[in-house]
C-alpha cells in the first residue's frame, strides 16, 4: 500500500507541503532522538544541559552518517513516499543533519524568519538543473523532508512554512522592487503556518515554499532528522563515488570531517540502502 493516498498527493500539489504518517516506527525515531542526545552530551531529561556554555551556533547539530540516521533514511515507507513524489523508483538519499531546538529562555523572543534553501535568482524557481551530487539543492523542482523525532506540538518549534507559495512565488518576485532582498522580507506575513505532527511522521515540502523552525515556547525540545531524495544519477561516476566515500569515512556532504568521522562505525545497509547510497546501481545498463 503507497503511504500517500490521492488526497494526500492533491494536498501536496495544492499546499506544496505533505505530512506522511508514521512514516517510521516509534522505536526508529527513539533511536535517532537519543544519537542526537549522545553526540551533544546532553540529558533529556535535564534542562540545565540543554543550554551550554558558550552557547551552540543556532539549532542545527552536525550529525550525518549514524547507524539510527541511515536505520531511517533506507526506512521502506520513506522511500515510498518519496517515490510517489518524484514517481520514480530511482532515487539518492541525502546525507542531511538533525537538529534540536530547545525552548527558548528568552519571554520576549521572537519568531525566528523564514528562509529559502534554493537560490532565487535561478528563474523559473522550480526548474533547477540537478546538483551532480544530488543533495537536496539544485533540484528540478526541490523538495525537503524533517522526520520528528519527537510529538512535537504547534508551539515546540514546530516546522513552519507559507502553503501554497510554490504557485504565487514567481508573481511575487516579479513584483518585489529592483533593490530589494528576498531572503529579507517578512515572510511570516505571506501566510506562514504552524505544522505539528507526532514522532515518526515526515513533513516534505517543496523548497520554493519560505520556510523555518518555529519559536520553541514549550517546556520540551525539539528533536527532528532531516531527509529528502531525490533522482539517482547513476551515470556519474564521480558523484557515486564521491557518496560512497562520504559513507565509508562518515563525513559531512561537503566532505567535512566532523565529529562524526571520528565515531562509531560505518553504518550498515540493507538492499534498499544501498542503492540509495548508489552502493549499488538501481540499473545495470
Amino acid at each position: 500500500m503507497s503511504p500517500l493516498s490521492q488526497a494526500d498527493l492533491d494536498f501536496w500539489e495544492e499546499n506544496g507541503y505533505v505530512i506522511v504518517r508514521n512514516a517510521v516506527p516509534r522505536e526508529n525515531a527513539e533511536r535517532a532522538e537519543q544519537a542526537v542526545w549522545e553526540f551533544l552530551k546532553m540529558d533529556p531529561v535535564n534542562p540545565d544541559t540543554w543550554y551550554p556554555d558558550p552557547p551552540r551556533r543556532g539549532i542545527m547539530v552536525e550529525i550525518y552518517q549514524h547507524q539510527a540516521l541511515w536505520d531511517n533514511r533506507q526506512y521502506p515507507k520513506i522511500y515510498q513516499a518519496f517515490s510517489q513524489i518524484w514517481q520514480t523508483e530511482k532515487l539518492w538519499v541525502s546525507f542531511d543533519q538533525a537538529s534540536m531546538n530547545p525552548p527558548s529562555l528568552n519571554p520576549e523572543a521572537k519568531e525566528p524568519g523564514l528562509h529559502w534553501d534554493t537560490n532565487l535568482d535561478n528563474r523559473p524557481v522550480e526548474s533547477r538543473i540537478p546538483h551532480p551530487n544530488l543533495c537536496w539543492w539544485g533540484t528540478s523542482i526541490g523538495v525537503q523532508g524533517v522526520l520528528y523525532l519527537t510529538d512535537t506540538a504547534e508551539n515546540q518549534g514546530a516546522f513552519a512554512c507559507v502553503p501554497g507559495f510554490h504557485h504565487k512565488i514567481e508573481g511575487w518576485l516579479d513584483r518585489l522592487p529592483e533593490d530589494s532582498t528576498p531572503q529579507q522580507q517578512d515572510l511570516h506575513a505571506l501566510g506562514s503556518e504552524k505544522i505539528p505532527a507526532n514522532i515518526g511522521d515526515l513533513i516534505i515540502w517543496r523548497t520554493s515554499l519560505p520556510h523555518g523552525a518555529s519559536l520553541n515556547t514549550s517546556d520540551k525540545p525539539r528533536v527532528v532528522q532531516y531527509i529528502t531524495m531525490n533522482p539517482a544519477n547513476d551515470q556519474n561516476e564521480d558523484a557515486r563515488k564521491n557518496r560512497v566515500n562520504w559513507w565509508k569515512e562518515r563525513l559531512a556532504w561537503d566532505s567535512a570531517k566532523g565529529e562524526d568521522h571520528h565515531r562509531g562505525q560505518v553504518a550498515e545497509l540493507d538492499s534498499l540502502g544501498r542503492k540509495l547510497l548508489g552502493l549499488d546501481k538501481w540499473s545495470k545498463d
